[in-house]
């Protein structure tokens, strides 16, 4: 038996947060590309609304992942025990570990130490209730509308969209009992196990490489304003100018160097699998690109 998450607010609010945000970010760009990179007004501050626009991506990843966790959370229930399932995950407790199942209106308690996300119909994350210790709450509805599965070790809150023949159907595969023992655990998919995310060399590396490259649009960004509009950008092997243009074309630079860093990160993703090693190489590569890209640009602008 598969019972859905109850129908909620939480799918409609985390699209909203996420339109709000795309919002945001079409003012930014539209103030960036619309006045400060025609008309030569670039400054710090252009910067910080770019920075501003990149740093809004992982909190539309995160509010992304939890929208569609939350349309998408599910709770199994058979004779062996109750299997949670979100976005790549799912939560497993042996029905022999279900000590009792209580609603959350007859819990007594202020949950304390809440950690986690959650947003009006969205509750993903851990808190604790004097009486019953651990609780992990997956759920859609507030507190009074949710189960409370008591285990031998953390407690559940979920929130089926029929409650009461969940607690039939759990009652009914209790007294069947299990044919198989399962373990408590949380299964994860291979994109949530993968050994990048905990890689400390190659987030390193790459950070490192990230963090040159926005260094030296900001670096450009504050010496903009002092600059003359004609800047000499090439010098032949006498070390005699043979070429000028405008600044703006200063940021050639720091773009090549980024399309460099784009690269070398796509292609050592690709390569991390079979070839740890190599993809360090490349990722290594593209910090020292984008510090060779700040040597050239500082000759320049001096």
């Amino acid at each position: 038996m598969t019972v859905r998450a109850k129908a909620s607010v939480g799918v409609p609010l985390g699209l909203l947060f996420m339109a709000l945000i795309a919002a945001l970010n079409w003012l930014l760009l539209s103030r960036l590309l619309g006045h400060d990179i025609p008309n030569q007004q670039i400054s710090f501050l252009s910067f910080l609304l770019g920075m501003a626009v990149l740093a809004s991506l992982p909190a539309l990843a995160v509010l992304a992942y939890h929208t569609l966790n939350c349309a998408a959370l599910r709770y199994r229930l058979d004779r062996n025990g109750i299997t949670i399932y979100g976005i790549g995950t799912q939560q497993i407790i042996p029905i022999g570990d279900v000590r009792q199942i209580l609603p959350g209106d007859q819990i007594q308690g202020v949950i304390t130490h809440r950690r986690g996300l959650r947003w009006p119909g969205y509750q993903q994350g851990v808190g604790r209730i004097p009486g019953i210790g651990v609780v992990r709450f997956i759920a859609t509805r507030p507190w009074p509308d949710q189960l409370l599965l008591l285990t031998s070790g953390p407690a559940f809150a979920v929130s089926p969209r029929t409650p009461e023949e969940f607690l039939k159907a759990f009652a009914a595969r209790q007294e069947l009992g299990p044919n198989r023992q399962l373990e408590v655990g949380v299964r994860r998919a291979r994109w949530l196990t993968w050994p990048l995310w905990t890689d400390r060399t190659a987030r390193t590396l790459i950070g490192a490489a990230l963090i040159i490259s926005l260094g030296l649009f900001a670096y450009l960004s504050t010496r903009f304003p002092g600059l003359d509009l004609v800047l000499p950008l090439h010098f032949d092997s006498a070390g005699q100018v043979d070429r000028f243009g405008g600044k703006m074309e200063l940021f050639a630079l720091p773009v090549i160097g980024l399309i460099i860093l784009g690269t070398n990160l796509v292609a050592g993703l690709i390569l991390y699998k079979w070839e740890r090693a190599g993809a360090y190489l490349l990722w290594g590569a593209a910090a020292a690109a984008q510090v060779l890209f700040w040597l050239a640009t500082m000759g320049l602008v001096s």
